[in-house]
């Protein structure tokens, strides 16, 4: 180990040092430096050439002005039935979940049951639901769309009561049902 941390101590040492270019504290030698007379324009001629110049360019930079704003006005011309029709199919949307909405806020349907009798679990009121029936009510609620915790409040309200005659009906035992 002690053979290894000499050899990496010792082989820095051999390589060379490039000397340092004195440059006065500047980048660039004074040499590649640009005086500052080329740098700007001292005399008339320079002004005079930069305006002919621009005089030459101003045609071609009006007429390619012009041709961009007729561009730009024939894209807005071809983009006007597009967003138009974008518009249409906004509203279609919104229409549809304006119609979906009202039709969730609707009361749920009446569904076939004596209304007027409430059945119970002893079957004591003379009134009683076999298993068909209840199963035919849940089969008719379903294909209107009915959820199956607003067909076991359906059931609860009615007074209609399970198979096993205890406890009372939840989407779980009507999903299971459904199944």
């Amino acid at each position: 180990m002690s053979d290894f941390l000499r050899n990496l101590r010792g082989s820095h040492k051999k390589e060379k040092s490039h000397p340092r270019r004195n440059l006065d504290g500047h980048y660039y030698p004074k040499s590649d430096r640009r005086r500052i007379a080329d740098r700007r324009f001292t005399n008339s001629e320079g002004l005079d050439s930069l305006f002919s110049c621009l005089n030459d360019l101003l045609p071609r930079l009006v007429e390619t002005t012009t041709q961009l704003a007729d561009t730009l006005e024939q894209k807005q011309e071809d983009n006007g039935p597009l967003i138009e029709a974008r518009i249409r199919q906004h509203n279609a949307i919104s229409l549809f979940f304006d119609n979906l909405n009202s039709l969730f806020s609707e009361e749920p349907k009446s569904y076939p049951a004596d209304k007027s009798v409430k059945a119970t679990a002893s079957y004591a009121s003379g009134t009683h639901y076999t298993k068909d029936d209840i199963l035919k009510i849940i089969r008719e609620m379903r294909k209107d769309g009915t959820t199956y915790a607003i067909i076991a409040d359906y059931l609860k309200d009615k007074g209609i009561p399970t198979f096993s005659g205890r406890g009372e009906w939840h989407a779980q035992t009507i999903h299971r049902l459904c199944k």
